[in-house]
């Protein structure tokens, strides 16, 4: 077993608490079992009225590392706890742990050692099995991979995320943190973004993000989840013509939105003076990259909400500006062109109508294929 003495990187893993009684010693005791020992247990808890500081207090005393607790004077939420913990934490790695779930034994091993591999990936986050209160299994989280094994700089879907019980991220980071309080939530309109979302999106831009196909957590689905996922399913047909027929000229807006948002995040961390020229040279490729995205996203809203010439004109600037190239830096696919063309030039008013609620995401949207970072050069 791994001492936190280890000559490697450092791990903190940040805990945020609230009222975790029931099972929280299950996972602590997940942690002392790990085959690579944590370097210190940072626990921030948001004013519990059980027995939960009881519990962690009974747990450090023999913890086979530090265990540090901080009790919040105001209530944060589990976003801003999460957030105030990482800001505690000393680590070279920072691993998010949420109170009531249970660690398989390599859980830092396998992730550790993706980290040590190779220097260029920021964070790291695996599969997990869902499982109910008494930690009999439900599902697989991923039924499928969800990306390939390591995605290099802006390769993602830009709406990607990873939960944060899944999640470890190099410390450099930390410092995007600063930024937090003004992002907003991807998906959920007027909330603050969450802390796993906002780590993910800052890795994507500046670094490699690794995935471990390898159910490395167990997830403990139970009545006093504050954010839950229930049994992970593939979409079926009916699924995937419900999406397709929802109305998305809001969500497009959102969208176009949240680009200019992400945009002006990135161009503030490419000022980052705690930051390598590397990381910031990234940010600014980041930011231009993400501030391409605004006119596609707000033309496509047109196509999908404005009068009958403004749909044509929105749908021929979309054509004409590679929004559905696969030449493009971000292209929304071949398919979604022939979607946009029905179901929005011609039948935009009958969708807006009877059309389904939208979802707040964007499935069709990635990185063309070939095409350089904006702002690249192209490689002989």
């Amino acid at each position: 077993m791994s001492e936190a003495g280890d000559p490697g990187p450092r791990i903190s893993v940040v805990m945020a608490t609230y009222n975790g009684a029931a099972h929280i010693r299950e996972q602590l005791d997940s942690l002392a079992a790990q085959t690579c020992l944590p370097a210190e247990l940072i626990v921030t808890d948001d004013g519990s009225t059980d027995a939960t500081l009881d519990i962690v207090a009974d747990f450090a005393r023999n913890a086979p590392f530090s265990v540090q607790v901080h009790r919040n004077a105001t209530r944060l939420g589990y976003k801003g706890n999460f957030m105030h913990a990482v800001t505690l934490s000393t680590g070279d790695l920072i691993s998010f742990c949420d109170q009531d779930d249970y660690w398989k034994p390599d859980n830092l091993a396998r992730v550790r050692d993706v980290f040590l591999k190779d220097p260029d990936v920021m964070m790291v986050y695996h599969n997990a099995r869902l499982v109910d209160e008494n930690r009999k299994s439900i599902s697989t989280f991923y039924a499928t991979p969800p990306m390939p094994p390591v995605a290099r700089p802006l390769t993602l879907q830009p709406w990607s995320f990873s939960y944060g019980y899944m999640q470890t991220f190099r410390a450099v980071l930390k410092p995007a943190g600063a930024l937090w309080p003004r992002m907003r939530d991807h998906y959920n309109p007027g909330k603050e973004m969450g802390h796993d979302l906002f780590y993910f999106l800052v890795a994507s831009g500046v670094g490699s993000i690794a995935y471990i196909d390898e159910e490395l957590t167990e997830y403990r689905l139970h009545g006093g989840n504050t954010v839950g996922s229930g049994k992970r399913t593939q979409p079926t047909f009916l699924d995937r013509w419900r999406y397709r027929l929802e109305d998305r000229a809001d969500t497009y807006r959102y969208l176009a939105r949240m680009t200019v948002q992400d945009s002006n995040l990135f161009a503030d961390l490419a000022l980052t003076p705690a930051w390598p020229e590397t990381l910031r040279m990234r940010a600014r490729t980041a930011a231009r990259a993400w501030g391409a995205l605004e006119p596609l996203y707000a033309a496509r809203a047109e196509v999908c909400s404005a009068s009958l010439p403004r749909r044509i004109a929105a749908f021929v600037r979309l054509v004409r500006a590679g929004g559905y190239s696969e030449r493009s830096f971000w292209t929304f696919g071949p398919r979604a062109m022939q979607k946009d063309a029905v179901l929005g030039v011609l039948l935009a008013p009958l969708v807006r109508r009877f059309g389904h609620e939208s979802s707040r995401t964007d499935r069709a949207c990635h990185r063309g294929q070939a095409c350089p970072a904006p702002g690249e050069a192209v490689a002989a």
